[in-house]
């Protein structure tokens, strides 16, 4: 293996562990998994490409049910995979547009498509008092991410990083 996927690798595990730590930074909602469990994985997504990003997404947002008992039950492996497509869009209109309208329709996507998506499984009334917190969740996860990306790329060189093994910069 590599330096550079071994430091790859690390790096996205850090990514998930904040993930996790994330998961515990709940803003209140009427299930309790609304929390900043996706901030990484935007970050990553960024520094990384859409792929990476979606890992993160997908791992932060089963940390952050498992945290909370999986209150919505197996419908959170398809919220998970529902991040995780979020992350692949955020990335490519990140990489192809700009960070503005990358953000803008993540934080669509994330806090009321997720949502619509669970009214035939959950109903309306979930749809409506989930609407608000995850709204408000997703605009600070992306807005988080964004600011921290543009702090990083002032100190460091993301370049760099994005070119250790990253595949969208490849393809």
């Amino acid at each position: 293996m590599s330096q550079n996927n071994i430091k790859r690798i690390v790096l996205l595990a850090l990514m998930i562990a904040l993930s996790a730590v994330g998961a515990y930074i709940i803003i209140p909602s009427p299930i309790g998994t609304v929390a900043f469990d996706s901030a990484p994985g935007y970050l990553a997504s960024m520094i990384f490409g859409g792929g990476s990003g979606s890992i993160v997404l997908f791992l932060g947002h089963l940390l952050s049910a498992m945290k909370s008992g999986f209150p919505l039950g197996m419908l959170h492996l398809g919220i998970a995979v529902l991040m995780g497509v979020c992350g692949l869009v955020f990335a490519y209109l990140y990489n192809k547009a700009n960070s503005l309208l990358a953000a803008v329709v993540a934080i669509i996507l994330n806090g009321i498509v997720l949502d619509a998506v669970l009214i035939p499984f959950l109903g309306y009334h979930f749809f409506l008092s989930m609407f608000i917190p995850l709204l408000l969740g997703s605009a600070v996860n992306v807005v988080l991410a964004v600011v921290i990306h543009k702090i990083l790329g002032e100190r460091i060189n993301l370049k760099k990083l994005r070119n250790q093994g990253s595949y969208h910069e490849k393809n």
